[in-house]
């Protein structure tokens, strides 16, 4: 603690990430409404919107930079995409990323106007219902410890599993 004090009074800032998991095995929850598996394309519209909204986001460059860190993602590891339409758009989507024995439920997303109404908890449960035809024994999901989705996920099966620290430079170092 000591350490992580003195490194954001040098600049740096601290994120806590809570990290989620349930078994494979469990019945998916029941949804309001279903989702489907999407080519990724789908749904890069709703993760470039997701991405603007990030305080961290100042413009085209960071959304390029997100979506190269996605490719290289999804070109090392399968991924899935499973999204919600309403009149041909998403509203919401979920990618599921197969680590093999073990999966993660990521980037959860629902569009602002359209949230309130299960969207999540849909994309949710297709990630895993396709988890569990997989056999896969894990599945864990990242959110942040403060004001994340935390609540969500615990209501549909997941349980608290570990927090993570993470330090990121808020600034560059001076000369």
């Amino acid at each position: 603690d000591a350490l992580v004090a003195a490194l954001v009074e040098r600049g740096w800032r601290e994120e806590r990430v809570l990290v989620l998991a349930r078994g494979g095995d469990v019945e998916p929850p029941n949804a309001a409404m279903l989702a489907e598996e999407v080519p990724y394309g789908h749904v890069r519209g709703l993760r470039d919107e997701w991405i603007r909204s990030a305080p961290w986001a100042k413009g085209d460059e960071q959304v390029r930079d997100a979506h190269e860190a996605d490719r290289r993602m999804f070109s090392a590891t399968p991924t899935r995409s499973f999204a919600t339409f309403a009149q041909g758009r998403p509203l919401a989507y979920a990618l599921l990323v197969d680590g093999g024995r073990d999966s993660m439920l990521e980037d959860v997303y629902t569009t602002p106007s359209a949230r309130g109404r299960g969207l999540a908890t849909a994309v949710i449960a297709a990630v895993l219902h396709a988890a569990r035809a997989e056999r896969h024994e894990l599945v864990f999901v990242p959110t942040d410890a403060v004001g994340g989705a935390g609540p969500l996920y615990e209501k549909l099966g997941f349980e608290p599993a570990a927090t993570l620290r993470w330090l990121i430079q808020s600034h560059p170092p001076e000369p």
